[in-house]
């Protein structure tokens, strides 16, 4: 091909709409998508030697990216998206093909993470009830009981004239259930088992660790599997059980343990990166941050959650990163 005179935008090492923090990457990247389709001339080519002989960096940088970006799935996928048919209809400068394929390779890192902690298929198998991204659901149970399911949660039922037992998948849920004596009501997350006759109360469940929280009534929390008495909370309670144990009780403000109700996330000197991992529920696109230490990042607020993309906005300028959106609503931090 001919080669053509680059813009500092577009040229390989140069910034784009979205520069990676590592230099090194960053101009990886921008190789990868001058030489993607095989096209490039000598000269570009002899340049592109030239930088990876520069740095015994920089030829295992272009590698890793040259894999992630050449996954066939991954490219299929991307190939379909509407983004990409625009892409292919017209002609293009290059800092949009380097967009688009930073998109591409940015979504390779989900997926090869294992971005979800269930497989969705298999959370779609077993559960009864469950809600996307974004999406609350209020359900009727059937012993009469009322059951909340917060976005991105699943739950799985077992209702007979002998039990009345609920498995949270994953997610949050907030139950309030009608006084049955003779079938105690029964609760599972991932670590723990919560019995009630009647009360209303809040289970959490991420794979990590389950919170439970009591609004009213009476609640009895056990460790899944384990002998030994349960703990018994009273109203305004929280306990939370990972696979160590139980914890003690603590008293929590209800507004804030139960924010998610009223569509608010409210936290206090929470790590970032805890807060964007529950922010991922109230956002159908991939979120990822990659500049350095921003996880760890101390943050507190009290948003609401219909716009999670403004949220991460405002928490991006606290921790001190930019916040760039990607074709197919990609987020990244950095």
């Amino acid at each position: 091909m001919t080669r053509v005179e680059q813009s500092e935008a577009d040229r390989p090492g140069g910034t784009g709409n979205y520069r990676h923090p590592d230099s090194i990457t960053d101009a990886a990247l921008s190789w990868f998508v001058a030489l993607q389709d095989g096209t490039a001339d000598p000269e570009t080519l002899a340049d592109y030697q030239e930088w990876r002989r520069s740095d015994p960096r920089h030829g295992p940088a272009f590698d890793h990216v040259a894999g992630v970006g050449g996954m066939a799935e991954l490219r299929a996928a991307t190939l379909a998206s509407p983004e990409a048919s625009a892409l292919r209809s017209r002609p293009v400068r290059k800092a949009s093909r380097r967009l688009w394929w930073v998109s591409l390779v940015a979504a390779s890192v989900i997926l090869a993470a294992g971005f979800h902690r269930l497989p969705a298929l298999m959370l779609r198998w077993n559960a009864d009830y469950l809600t996307d991204a974004g999406a609350m659901r209020e359900v009727a149970l059937p012993d009469g009981s009322r059951l909340l399911l917060d976005a991105a949660s699943a739950v799985a039922l077992d209702f007979d004239d002998r039990r009345r037992d609920v498995r949270l998948l994953q997610g949050n849920a907030f139950f309030d259930v009608v006084t049955d004596r003779a079938r105690p009501f029964r609760v599972t997350g991932g670590f723990s088992t919560a019995v009630v006759t009647g009360t209303a109360f809040a289970v959490h469940s991420d794979g990590a660790e389950d919170a439970i929280f009591l609004e009213e009534g009476r609640i009895a929390v056990g460790k899944l599997g384990a002998a030994g008495l349960p703990l018994a909370l009273e109203p305004g309670e929280r306990v939370t059980a990972t696979e160590r144990g139980l914890s003690a009780a603590i008293r929590v403000d209800p507004a804030v343990a139960l924010a998610w109700r009223d569509g608010r996330y409210v936290f206090h000197e929470q790590p970032l990166g805890d807060v964007i991992d529950n922010l991922r529920r109230y956002y159908a696109g991939p979120i990822l941050t990659l500049a350095p230490g921003i996880d760890d990042a101390l943050v507190s607020g009290n948003y609401r959650l219909d716009d999670p993309v403004g949220v991460l906005r405002s928490l991006a300028g606290i921790a001190g990163a930019s916040l760039t959106v990607l074709p197919g609503g990609i987020v990244i931090l950095a």
